[in-house]
């Protein structure tokens, strides 16, 4: 694998490589904003979480801020909620970068932006990013999603506690989840590829390979569908209901269904 810097992108042919990720990452969700910037441009740095710099504090603002609007759901929810926002946009960058524009960002140099209950916005400072087959890139994303969430984890353990085993399971989820919508915009992957996928980044992530048995393909819609193995524990919002995905739900079907 190599990388390649800002003169190299240029002379590639078509759009540079961050154009590509940012432009992809606005067609997912508007939410994905990105950015090619200094840190010394963000407006406000103290809402920020980046991992050369102590981010603690940030992200307790964050909890206490879902603890505030959701006081009904309980510390649970309130950790569970944080810590998906604080992954989710390093793992669909990485999903994007890798299938849609062939390369990949130094995901542990993400800078994400933290708004009031939400994580929505993200630059980065250098234009290199790194070249290599899609395998080789999948090794390299998921090694520097693992050292940016032990960094997010080590910073949230100052001030509660965060098992591993937690977050892992919500990794996992992550992973899947991002390549259920790989499938969606790409219907035409075969079930055999797509499983080999998600083999890849589960060993890659030092997840456990039985979680691919979340993952079901129906072979006449030619769908790829996820049971997720963890809850978000949104149903703990008044006014909120359980995912169609959510472990929960799926338990509650078979009960109904044999009834």
């Amino acid at each position: 694998m190599k990388h390649a810097d800002k003169d190299t992108d240029s002379n590639m042919g078509g759009q540079p490589f961050f154009q590509r990720l940012f432009e992809h990452s606005k067609q997912i969700t508007p939410y994905l904003a990105g950015q090619l910037k200094p840190l010394s441009d963000s407006s406000d740095n103290s809402q920020i979480i980046y991992i050369e710099r102590p981010s603690a504090e940030t992200i307790r603002q964050l909890y206490e801020s879902l603890k505030q609007s959701h006081p009904e759901a309980g510390s649970a929810y309130w950790l569970t909620r944080t810590w998906t926002l604080l992954c989710w946009q390093p793992v669909y960058i990485a999903f994007i970068s890798i299938y849609a524009c062939q390369g990949l960002p130094n995901l542990t140099s993400i800078v994400q932006h933290v708004q009031e209950r939400f994580v929505s916005g993200y630059q980065f400072q250098s234009h290199s990013y790194a070249k290599g087959n899609r395998e080789e890139l999948i090794v390299q994303a998921s090694k520097e999603l693992c050292q940016l969430f032990d960094y997010y984890r080590s910073e949230m353990n100052a001030w509660v506690r965060i098992r591993p085993g937690f977050t892992a399971h919500l990794f996992a989820d992550a992973i899947l989840g991002c390549l259920i919508k790989l499938s969606q915009l790409a219907p035409e992957l075969p079930k055999k590829y797509l499983f080999k996928q998600a083999r890849l980044w589960l060993n890659a992530c030092n997840l456990p390979i039985r979680l691919i048995h979340s993952l079901k393909y129906d072979e006449q819609s030619k769908s790829l569908s996820l049971v997720r193995t963890s809850c978000c524990l949104v149903y703990k919002c008044h006014g909120r209901k359980l995912c169609n995905d959510c472990p929960r739900a799926c338990k509650q079907s078979r009960i109904t269904s044999s009834n």
